[in-house]
């Protein structure tokens, strides 16, 4: 079923919620704006039969919201000429509509950022696949891809796109979206693994390589480290920086980008089982690629928004590939048993490295305050959160 957002916008800065006036604002991407606007948001409806009201409590900015605007041409929901942006979410369960027996009201939630689109022919192939497998034009993506986002105060759902949330990682849920887009980068590398080479990676970890200080970098370390997995995570920060000292404090390696030799003496001894390539860097994912041990596999967790041609040694990597059995996997998106996941990392990695997750918020700003973080990076930011509650 394709769920459709309500969303009658009021041109109002003030609206009316259930006999209550609330003085806040949502933010948005317009067609031919490279810049965020502050919009006041629509009245929100009680939930009918099968739905779900939620309050936005925390709100991810992401790296996808600042392509989205640099394009200048969201994906806007049908009829709209623009689109709330926001995707990484944390919400508390309002009020329930008939029919709903799987949340309540108090219940902390995280929902699901793509969902499946209806179709006139469901009978294709394609559209059976796993929603983060279906093409493009399958799918609806809440804050991306023709549904409006989460920065809102509050919004209709169904609970089948909910995840419920344990109070007791209420302060890093919202981490729980770009974690499980890097545990679908592992989980798929362990699949694929576990087809050729039986229980390889049970029996002795795999050597692994993040590219990358961002987001989705240290969302790939904590799912690496959950497992127990030796991790190295490279980048261009100095040694001293607040970033490279929180890759140690996930008991990961740092290595600078000024003092790393890609070119290892020998691949098999020094060089990694799986890499998770997060910069999107095309540079850095060549070297990378260098340093692949046999059998290994490189998984693409970025890329550019508007790739330009470039002269690398392809051929090289080929031949790599050939003689080393590697597999190079792209991914996107998550499939609900990531996002489970995800939470269940953020519980049972707590006790260990509780601090250092939460250190990946390194700002938190109200609504008002995060337009300028929709456009601009931190130098030493992670993730910038708005908070709604």
């Amino acid at each position: 079923m394709r769920f459709q957002a309500k969303t009658a916008f009021s041109r109002c800065e003030k609206f009316c919620l259930r006999g209550i006036f609330v003085m806040t604002s949502s933010v948005a991407a317009f067609t031919g704006a490279a810049v965020p606007k502050l919009i006041a948001p629509p009245p929100v409806e009680p939930p009918g039969p099968g739905e779900v009201r939620c309050k936005t409590l925390l709100l991810g900015i992401c790296g996808t919201d600042r392509d989205i605007l640099e394009s200048t041409s969201p994906a806007c929901p049908v009829g709209s000429g623009f689109l709330v942006l926001g995707h990484e979410c944390l919400a508390r369960v309002e009020q329930v509509g008939p029919e709903v027996t799987d949340c309540e009201p108090g219940d902390l939630v995280v929902p699901a950022v793509r969902r499946p689109r209806q179709q006139d022919n469901e009978s294709s192939d394609q559209i059976r696949r796993r929603v983060d497998m279906v093409p493009w034009g399958n799918y609806v993506e809440r804050g991306i891809v023709a549904e409006h986002g989460f920065s809102l105060p509050a919004w209709i759902d169904r609970p089948e796109f909910l995840f419920p949330v344990s109070p007791e990682i209420k302060d890093t849920a919202v981490l729980a979206e770009p974690i499980s887009v890097s545990e679908k980068a592992v989980r798929e590398a362990e699949q694929i693994q576990n087809a050729r080479l039986g229980d390889e990676w049970q029996r002795q970890a795999p050597r692994v390589l993040v590219t990358g200080l961002g987001p989705i970098a240290f969302a790939a370390a904590i799912v690496c480290r959950a497992r127990g997995w030796p991790v190295t995570m490279y980048g261009r920060d100095d040694p001293d920086s607040f970033r490279a000292g929180l890759v140690t404090s996930f008991d990961c390696d740092y290595v600078h980008e000024g003092v790393y030799d890609w070119a290892l003496a020998d691949v098999e001894e020094d060089g990694f089982d799986l890499i998770l390539e997060c910069t999107g860097n095309d540079v850095v994912m060549m070297q990378a690629a260098g340093t692949l041990a046999s059998c290994g596999i490189l998984v693409w967790e970025g890329s550019t928004r508007l790739p330009q041609p470039c002269q690398h040694n392809v051929a090289e990597i080929m031949r790599a590939g050939i003689l080393r059995n590697h597999v190079y996997l792209g991914t996107v998106n998550n499939a609900p048993v990531d996002m489970g996941r995800a939470l269940e990392h953020l519980v049972s990695q707590r006790p260990r490295y509780g601090s250092a997750i939460r250190q990946l918020v390194t700002r938190q700003v109200s609504v008002d305050e995060s337009l300028w973080h929709y456009q601009n990076r931190e130098p030493q930011g992670v993730k910038t959160v708005v908070v709604f509650d």
